[in-house]
């Protein structure tokens, strides 16, 4: 348990420093692709490579935490499916050779272990999305067997070690049960012949770690993953009586590869939709549809409102403007991207402003009545900066030209409160494109 220590320390550490992170994610400029929907395909299938140090903590060595010499490194491989965005499960692969040596001896051999990993993003479950669209902090806990084979030698002649060798000079030091004093202290070899393979020895293994992950692009990572590898018994150094099982550390350097398009990514880096979980919400809370109904009839009133008050009359010079509907872009739900047939309409619209290069335009933007207001102010931002980014890179337009004004859900085309059961949700989620003609 001393081993585990290290590892529940950096894991509270990073734990601290993800939720700190938090406070920066703006989830209402984060773009649509950034938006986890449960209804959309994503990327969950990735390979990782990995290489890192192997150190031993066993009865046999010298040192608390890390050794002094005699480093011993390995490759690792494993294969992962996310599921949602916080959780997936993998399968992986280590292997390296071993060695450790105290007092008078020392134990050699090699392992690999095979492991099935449950996989637990920290940063998702804290605060709903990767940190900085980079990173990704994740624990994992898991089960599987380690297969070793391993001897032990004297340090000053070389030779092979014996049950007797160990056993007789120790007074009071319990004897390995099935084991004759004249077997050679040796796993996966014959006991009386050493030199000689046999079926490796296998253990029952707990991995308990963590990792971090920084996202190059939508098909690579690189990170660092450390885990402690708990065996449930104590033959992995051929000392067969110690007090503790064995455990074995794993650090490993990471190269991960997102299997899938290339244009799409992987479900773990994506964020919560906020927006979502609250149309959800309000779906299966009468009471919530109630109060948003009343809001926007208190709104409405509000703004129709008329009061008797002194007139003061004032003389101001203005220019009057008059405005001509020029075309309307419909939206889907909770989004901001341009379809296919709104780019058709804005091909008329970018023709109209270059046949007429003198017409100013506003892009007034919209959404319907689910969302908060804050939120649904965003989204109709991000909705006229969609349109106004087509038609000035796709088209040339002149950016001077356009004034957005996003108006929320503020003017509902269709009130689908007032109207329930009927109205139109969709008309409500729009840019309406007007020239600007001074009168």
């Amino acid at each position: 348990m001393k081993h585990i220590l290290p590892l529940l320390i950096v894991i509270v550490f990073f734990a601290g420093k993800t939720q700190i992170s938090a406070q920066r994610i703006d989830f209402y400029n984060l773009e649509e692709e950034q938006l986890y929907d449960p209804d959309k395909k994503y990327n969950t299938w990735s390979l990782t490579a990995g290489f890192g140090p192997v150190i031993y903590y066993t009865d046999v060595n010298d040192y608390v935490l890390f050794p002094s010499s005699h480093w011993r490194f390995g490759p690792s491989f494993l294969v992962s499916k996310q599921f949602g965005r916080p959780w997936s499960v993998d399968a992986q692969f280590v292997t390296a050779d071993m060695y450790g040596e105290k007092n008078s001896r020392y134990f050699s051999g090699n392992f690999y272990d095979l492991t099935l990993n449950l996989n637990f993003s920290i940063n998702q479950l804290v605060m709903f999305g990767p940190i900085a669209d980079r990173l990704n902090v994740y624990g994992k806990i898991g089960l599987g067997v380690n297969y070793f084979r391993a001897r032990q030698r004297s340090l000053v002649t070389g030779d092979w070690i014996t049950v007797a060798d160990v056993y007789d000079g120790t007074p009071g030091y319990p004897r390995p049960y099935g084991w004759a004093d004249t077997d050679y202290l040796a796993i996966g070899y014959d006991r009386q012949n050493p030199d000689e393979k046999t079926d490796r020895g296998s253990e029952m293994m707990v991995p308990i770690g963590l990792g971090i992950d920084y996202r190059l692009n939508k098909s690579f990572d690189i990170g660092f993953e450390m885990t402690l590898r708990n065996l449930n018994q104590d033959n992995l150094d051929v000392n067969l009586t110690g007090a503790d099982n064995d455990s074995y550390m794993a650090a490993q350097f990471t190269l991960t590869y997102k299997i899938g398009k290339k244009n799409k990514r992987h479900a773990l880096w994506t964020y919560k939709d906020f927006n979502l979980a609250y149309e959800k919400e309000r779906q299966l809370n009468p009471m919530g549809r109630e109060l948003d109904s009343l809001r926007q009839r208190l709104d409405y009133l509000a703004a129709n409102d008329s009061s008797v008050t002194d007139t003061t009359y004032i003389t101001k010079e203005t220019i009057e403007w008059r405005y001509n509907l020029v075309a309307s872009i419909f939206f889907e739900f909770d989004k901001s991207a341009i379809t296919r047939e709104a780019q058709t309409t804005l091909a008329m619209v970018a023709r109209f402003m270059k046949e007429n290069e003198s017409s100013r335009v506003i892009v007034q933007g919209y959404c319907d009545e689910r969302g908060p207001d804050d939120y649904n102010i965003r989204l109709s931002e991000r909705r006229c900066q969609a349109v106004v980014d087509v038609l000035v890179k796709d088209f040339g337009i002149d950016r001077s030209r356009f004034e957005i004004e996003p108006r929320g859900e503020s003017e509902l085309l269709s009130n689908t409160k007032e109207l329930a059961p009927n109205g139109i949700h969709s008309v409500n989620r729009r840019v309406d494109i007007f020239q600007k003609i001074e009168e």
